[in-house]
């Protein structure tokens, strides 16, 4: 029989072991000296072979035959990793993947992350302007879960508000009858 101290022990075990991150620890840790965007792009030789980890947003996905070129509008990074949600850009860069990236899943505007070794620079037409994007091979990235979407009229007070009472509260679609939330 399992005494108390070792059943409380097991639980809190498998609760923080329940809680770690499914991002990979390549992605969630930056390697050192890891220099911006802006600073490769003003002097791109400078960087050569210098590890990396960028993120943010797919503009393009190619597969050819043994790599996935993936177009990323860059975006300023949390501690973790994750892209933050900002018109703050320090301009675009290409990476280099050893992989076949499955294109309806690595679609445009989902949020990636990519740690590698900056390899030079190709420049490609935006548009009319030529542009040169720092290349990245990853060798390590994680595509971000896509948001949930609430409808705008979401209302969930128990989140918020720690008087608010519902009796309808287990029940998955009460907020669409809540007796708070009228329209006119």
């Amino acid at each position: 029989m399992i005494g108390t101290s070792h059943f409380t022990w097991l639980l809190s075990t498998l609760l923080l072991a329940s809680c770690a991150s499914q991002v990979p620890v390549n992605i969630r840790q930056a390697p050192l000296n890891s220099p911006l965007l802006n600073s490769v792009h003003e002097n791109p030789e400078d960087f050569k072979s210098q590890q990396v980890r960028w993120g943010g947003e797919i503009l393009e996905i190619e597969n050819r035959e043994n790599i996935t070129v993936l177009t990323v509008l860059a975006r300023p990074l949390s501690k973790g990793g994750k892209p933050l949600a900002t018109d703050n850009s320090q301009g675009r860069f290409i990476a280099h993947i050893p992989a076949f990236l499955e294109p309806n899943v690595y679609t445009t505007e989902r949020e990636v992350t990519l740690r590698g070794t900056l390899s030079g620079t190709e420049t490609l037409p935006v548009g009319d302007h030529p542009y040169a994007y720092p290349v990245v091979k990853a060798t390590d990235w994680y595509l971000w879960p896509e948001a949930v979407d609430y409808p705008s009229d979401y209302y969930a007070p128990w989140w918020y508000d720690p008087w608010y009472y519902d009796p309808w509260y287990p029940y998955p679609l009460h907020h669409l009858h809540n007796r708070h939330h009228h329209r006119d």
